[in-house]
């Protein structure tokens, strides 16, 4: 559900920025154009967030630790926030996956 909506928002900010003239193109069209165009681009904050909601809920699924049990992504992440420095070394990791992945398609 987040994948699907990560790419509908890059298709849509692709086509305000495009001519009218493509206005015949289909939402899977411009969602294809989009995401070829933006496979070397930086990452986006939703992009950012997204992969470090992952990295935080595989850690507490991974960790062994009973005492907090998160339900789901979002969960683990908020629980997270309240740890100090959580959020941003979770980012921090996030930001370096998406730079290599980016790199492995460029080259």
């Amino acid at each position: 559900e987040d994948e699907l909506s990560i790419m509908l928002d890059e298709a849509n900010a692709y086509e305000r920025g495009m001519d009218d003239d493509l206005t015949f193109q289909t939402v899977r069209e411009l969602a294809g154009t989009a995401y070829m165009a933006g496979r070397s681009a930086p990452p986006t904050a939703v992009e950012i967030e997204a992969v470090a909601k992952r990295l935080c809920w595989n850690s507490c699924k991974c960790d062994g630790v009973d005492s907090y049990a998160a339900k789901d992504e979002d969960n683990a992440w908020d629980y997270a926030g309240e740890i100090l420095g959580f959020h941003e070394e979770y980012i921090r990791q996030a930001k370096e996956i998406l730079e290599i992945a980016r790199k492995a398609v460029i080259e």
